[in-house]
């Protein structure tokens, strides 16, 4: 196995108000933090960044001293996630054999998951983690509920994803236009195996300005 990381980092942040990602913890942007749980696993041969232009010099800056030990590569993303997502497959080395797709609004990602994610590639063909829900789960259309699903088949999906490389970008170039939730869902319309592991419930995606609680949590430990 070959690994490589494709970190998406060129959202709008429309929820949140602001640019998430450019967020300072002690003079670093939040998705520098991202960036470095990824960079410290020696198992990781490449780490392609995909960004908006407006971040590229200082993703340059504080990204590229870490390119003397490792190969990384600084993208632009697209309109959508998933165009930057595909974007950043296409930039891989050939000879990479699994890529781990990650958000890149989600700094306390741990060593420890993404390791389980690439143990767990020697076995399949995609690997993805999430956490079992602990609420009761209804579908609601328009303010009534239809039906209440059972909260033991019911998963809330993280990200690392993981997947074997020419898998995923088949499954892209076939459905890329097709409006997905996620990376694994290309995978579904194929009626491909997808194994589940357990995530981490510390990993949780930056999205609204009350996660800022999150970010106060990073200030004191980093």
């Amino acid at each position: 196995m070959k690994i490589a990381a494709v970190i998406v980092c060129a959202g709008k942040s429309k929820r949140f108000k602001k640019d998430k990602l450019l967020i300072e913890i002690k003079n670093k942007p939040l998705f520098y933090y991202t960036f470095k749980a990824f960079y410290k696993i020696r198992l990781i041969s490449q780490i392609i960044l995909v960004l908006d232009k407006e971040k590229f010099n200082l993703a340059k800056k504080i990204i590229f001293p870490f390119s003397k030990n490792r190969n990384i590569k600084i993208i632009e993303g697209g309109k959508k996630r998933k165009d930057s997502v595909y974007n950043g497959l296409i930039s891989l080395d050939k000879d990479i054999t699994h890529v781990l797709i990650h958000d890149g609004a989600r700094p306390f990602i741990s060593k420890k998951l993404i390791l389980n994610i690439i143990k767990n590639l020697k076995k399949n063909q995609a690997v993805i983690c999430g956490i079992k829900s602990r609420d009761t789960v209804k579908v609601v259309k328009n303010g009534f509920v239809k039906k209440t699903l059972n909260r033991d088949d019911i998963y809330f999906i993280q990200t690392p994803q993981g997947f074997k490389k020419d898998l995923i970008l088949e499954a892209y170039n076939r459905f890329k236009e097709k409006e997905v939730f996620d990376d694994a869902q290309l995978l579904e319309f194929y009626k491909k195996e997808i194994k589940v592991i357990d995530g981490d419930i510390l990993n949780v995606k930056i999205t609204y300005p009350v996660d800022s609680i999150f970010i106060d949590a990073i200030k004191m430990y980093v």
